[in-house]
């Protein structure tokens, strides 16, 4: 979830909340004043009933308005003074009407009674729910209000933080996308961008540190490399040399070969990392891979393999090496590490290009498939593990889209140009 969204839930929900215990403390509130008022109008009632008695020795004529009402009620003993609320049948209205009643006792000439004050408690219902109308009314424009100042006003003051996100995911350490941060009104976020700007210095820093280290030292290896395949050359065509020497000496040009290989995998990485490969010409891409499988035919037919094909053409711009490199990892990953008598299949639609194989070797990893050195446990064909990751490297540089699937014992790549 986002972090806006977490906000706008958690600032709604925490808004409503506020809004349901103050509306409902606000509305108790409101009722208890113009209840209190009511009340104290009938007791002023009350005491004008009881100063007319003392200074008239008599009662004051009923009343029977439709706001209010004074009863008297002859009784043997008069009743404990009381105020409640009750609900009158109306026949005017034909419905009951909430009422305020005072029930007071008053001896007037000897005689005790029980005298009625009821006044309609309507007029201060329809108030409150006046008002409660209202409160709602504005509650639900401040949610509104609130929702639009969350939606749009905050949206715009994380615009900063989203552009960096964004450029983030786009760093590049090759160079292609490097980081333009904006300068903003909000410390904060300027704080961010220099921290993160200064971060990507450092990493870009160490990065270019280590691929000149990389380039450098494939360079200086190539020449002692070179003296050393020569001596061994001389040393195996020498005449004094028993068979457990020549077996000696073999393990160490088999070794030497195969560090001479990676040394140059490496130097191609660097190379295609620097963006030294800059010859882009227009190529049939069927062609290609119809001449790279004709290079394999000897191989193929060593392995005893069954090479089914579903090519159509398609033209794309690259570089001619860079292409031949990428095809000739993945056909002859195809072909080496398939079982005697498998399959290998190329398709090529809508410039997708599709080279699966059958194998003993189960998934490879997903997430370690393209890392410079991964090799799958099980996996017994010698080998430096840089072939896919030179692919993997011509695809991102190129602009290519590389997958890896594995079904039904197969290992799969598709590659969309």
């Amino acid at each position: 979830m986002k972090l806006l969204s977490k906000y706008y839930r958690a600032n709604i929900l925490a808004t409503i909340i506020v809004v349901l215990l103050s509306s409902g403390c606000y509305y108790f509130m409101i009722h208890y004043i113009l209840v209190t008022e009511l009340d104290d109008a009938i007791a002023e009632e009350e005491h004008e009933v009881i100063d007319y008695a003392k200074k008239n020795g008599s009662l004051p004529d009923p009343s029977n308005s439709s706001d209010q009402q004074v009863i008297y009620k002859d009784v043997f003993k008069g009743s404990a003074r009381k105020l409640s609320t009750i609900e009158l049948y109306s026949k005017e209205d034909n419905e009951s009407i909430t009422s305020r009643q005072l029930v007071f006792p008053l001896v007037v000439s000897g005689k005790n009674y029980d005298i009625y004050v009821i006044r309609s408690q309507e007029e201060t219902e329809d108030v409150i729910k006046l008002i409660l109308g209202i409160t709602l009314v504005v509650v639900v424009l401040l949610l509104l209000i609130l929702f639009i100042i969350n939606r749009f006003v905050l949206r715009r003051l994380w615009k900063p933080f989203n552009s960096t996100l964004f450029q983030l995911k786009q760093f590049d350490l090759s160079g292609k996308n490097k980081l333009a941060l904006e300068q903003t009104r909000i410390n904060e976020f300027n704080e961010l961008n220099r921290a993160v700007s200064i971060m990507a210095g450092h990493v870009s820093q160490e990065y270019e540190t280590l691929k000149k280290f990389t380039e450098n030292a494939s360079h200086e290896m190539q020449t002692p490399l070179a003296i050393i395949n020569s001596k061994l050359d001389l040393l195996i065509q020498g005449e004094n040399i028993n068979e457990q020497q020549m077996e000696q000496l073999q393990a160490i040009y088999n070794a030497l070969e195969k560090l001479a290989k990676m040394n140059q995998s490496l130097l191609l990485l660097t190379r295609i990392e620097n963006n030294q490969f800059n010859d882009i010409e227009n190529i049939s891409l069927d062609s290609a891979v119809k001449e790279k499988l004709f290079q394999f035919d000897e191989l193929i037919a060593a392995r005893k393999l069954n090479v089914k094909t579903n090519i159509h053409p398609a033209n794309i711009n690259c570089s001619k090496l860079l292409l031949d490199i990428l095809l000739s990892n993945l056909l002859h990953n195809s072909i080496r590490y398939n079982v005697e008598q498998g399959e290998v299949f190329i398709s090529l639609e809508n410039k997708i290009l599709i080279v699966s194989n059958t194998s003993a070797i189960p998934a490879l990893n997903e997430k370690q498939i393209f890392q410079r050195f991964y090799r799958h446990s099980e996996t017994k064909q010698p080998g430096n593990g840089l072939g896919l990751s030179i692919v993997k490297q011509i695809c991102n540089d190129s602009g290519y889209t590389i997958q890896y699937l594995f079904y039904d014992g197969r290992h799969e790549f598709s590659i969309l140009f």
